[in-house]
């Protein structure tokens, strides 16, 4: 038994290891596919920047040589140990400065401009003098004085020596210049990638997004309701066309199944519940809270339930613009104001065999938020309980802002909406808490725009739309939870909504 338990443990611990390499994996890719852009713009950049450098910066270096032999009195085994021993101490004679000083009064020189060296091939009599110098003249002229004195020179150390020159490159060119500029474009091209690398490893680690509902279990214990697929985006002029909207036919059916799951599921806990008010919110903008709002409204509808759908997102309201409705509305604070009655501030939505009304959030007011939490709206939601079978509030993010917490006291359930490596995880702890101190009735969360859930190619994308920067704060107040009736028809449908016949 002891074995056996080990052996599970063991497995559980390779799963875990294996989960989190390919969570690990999966952060670098995604991160690689958000700054890749960003990642070639620095490779190239350092690139240049090597390349003008190197140029600007570059003196050229001529190099003239002579392959020379050592011929000595003492025959060839002579010439040979010559040779080598001549190779052996020329920096001792050239460090002394004797050598250094005969080629100066040769030439008429204050001062050596250039470096000489010299190599002995092994086990001949043979020498390679090369010297280097910014003046290819300079540089041969320096390489024959060499030829010409070294051997006097040598003489006292040696004895009688003589160079004879079996090869030689006469004034020399400079041939270093394109292999030091291609070396430059390497060094620079490797220093972008490091650098790009280190910012890789920086977002992947610094950012602590979550990429999986495997990451988001661990650390929130909330129902899982379902995932939307990862849509990609196309750059489109008319930014209408960037919403998902399960009405239009080019959304994709593996989408639009995704959200059949969803309503499935939403409709199964709130009838547990006997929850009618259901609130959607994020933990912050760009989290695709209005697009699920909005298309559970309509996938309801579809399944000839009565839904009401209120854009309650106040400051910035994106239900219209997801519905593809470019006119002007009375929104809900016009509503709460009393400057229009409420039964005139709905829009028919054109639902095939549903009835879907809609009150959209009309021009955007940051004052009007501060409305949700007073007895005008919680009236308003009691009088529309009557009106439809179910009521879908698009919330503004609960993290940032304090309106989800006001209208906390008027709903029955929360839909809280996580999209994939967006959100922080204390960013999504923190608006969870905050409706949980609400005392809310959290259904569960939807995990958006999950890239491992595989779906067609289609032009949309998640943009949001808007940023922090819209947004007021106010003060927070406390609620109690209320619960309205839901309808159970019992009813089945297929994948489109139809309801099947028993």
């Amino acid at each position: 038994m002891s074995e056996i338990r080990e052996n599970s443990e063991n497995n559980k611990n390779e799963e875990i290891q294996k989960i989190d390499i390919m969570n690990l994996v999966a952060a670098f890719w995604n991160g690689f596919r958000r700054l890749w852009l960003l990642m070639l713009v620095i490779v190239i950049v350092c690139t240049a920047r090597s390349y003008f450098s190197t140029t600007f910066s570059y003196t050229p270096q001529y190099v003239a040589s002579a392959t020379v032999s050592v011929t000595t009195p003492g025959g060839s085994y002579t010439n040979i140990t010559s040779a080598q021993e001549m190779a052996s101490i020329f920096p001792y004679i050239l460090t002394s400065g004797v050598l250094r000083d005969v080629i100066q009064n040769d030439l008429g020189l204050t001062y050596l401009p250039g470096s000489i060296s010299v190599d002995a091939e092994e086990d001949m009599n043979m020498l390679t003098i090369s010297v280097s110098s910014d003046d290819p003249q300079m540089a041969y002229n320096i390489l024959t004085s060499v030829i010409e004195n070294y051997p006097e020179v040598a003489e006292y150390i040696f004895g009688e020596t003589r160079l004879q020159i079996l090869d030689e490159t006469g004034i020399p060119s400079d041939t270093q210049r394109e292999v030091v500029i291609r070396g430059s474009y390497r060094r620079g091209a490797v220093q972008g990638i490091l650098i790009s690398a280190v910012i890789l490893c920086l977002y992947v680690f610094l950012k602590r997004t979550v990429h999986t509902k495997e990451q988001l279990k661990k650390q929130i214990n909330i129902h899982d309701l379902g995932s939307l697929p990862y849509v990609k985006r196309k750059k489109r002029k008319n930014a209408e066309n960037n919403n998902i909207n399960i009405l239009d036919e080019r959304v994709s059916p593996a989408y639009e199944e995704a959200i059949r799951r969803l309503r499935i599921r939403m409709m199964r806990e709130m009838d547990m519940k006997d929850a009618q008010v259901l609130m959607v919110t994020s933990s912050v903008p760009g989290e695709g809270k209005t697009t699920v709002a909005v298309n559970l409204a309509i996938a309801l509808a579809k399944q000839k339930r009565s839904v009401i759908l209120i854009d309650c997102d106040l400051r910035n309201p994106s239900v219209a613009q997801v519905m593809h409705n470019e006119k002007k509305h009375y929104g809900l604070g016009a509503v709460l104001r009393d400057k229009i009655a409420w039964q005139h501030a709905f829009t028919d939505a054109e639902i095939p065999g549903g009835s879907l009304k809609i009150m959209y959030g009309g021009t955007p007011n940051t004052e009007d938020a501060a409305l949700l939490g007073t007895k005008q709206m919680g009236e308003l939601l009691e009088k529309l309980r009557k009106q439809a079978d179910f009521i879908i509030l698009d919330t503004a993010p609960a993290e940032l802002l304090v309106d989800a917490s006001l209208l906390a006291k008027h709903v029955d359930a929360a839909l809280y909406v996580i999209r994939a490596d967006y959100t922080k995880m204390n960013k999504i702890r923190s608006g969870i808490e905050t409706l949980s101190i609400r005392k809310v009735d959290i259904l569960g969360f939807v995990f958006n725009g999950d890239s491992r859930v595989k779906d067609g190619r289609y032009g949309y994308g998640y943009g949001y739309g808007y940023g922090y920067s819209r947004y007021g704060r106010y003060g927070r107040y406390s609620h109690y939870s209320r619960y309205g009736k839901l309808k159970n028809t019992g009813k089945r449908e297929d994948a489109s909504g139809r309801v099947i016949k028993e």
